[in-house]
């Protein structure tokens, strides 16, 4: 799945504010807010602001047996 948003605001989280940067994304596809936590050379590196456009991509892989497994002890 992807999702098109845009870079809202840029903070630094408190008591990490030399290690981290948490970036606030609003995701019209689903009209909510999604704050991702960077690493600061990643964030860095990558030239972030607010106003950017950015593209999330969402990847989910789940064992289905592992799954079946627990919906038949009642676990599910």
């Amino acid at each position: 799945m992807t999702l098109d948003g845009e870079i809202t605001e840029v903070t630094s989280p408190p008591n990490k504010a030399d290690r981290f940067r948490c970036v606030t994304v609003w995701v019209p596809a689903t009209e909510e807010h999604t704050e991702i936590t960077l690493p600061i050379e990643d964030f860095k590196k990558t030239g972030l602001s607010e106003g950017d456009q950015i593209t999330i991509k969402v990847e989910k892989k789940f064992d289905i047996d592992a799954m079946a497994q627990d919906l038949f002890k009642g676990k599910l």
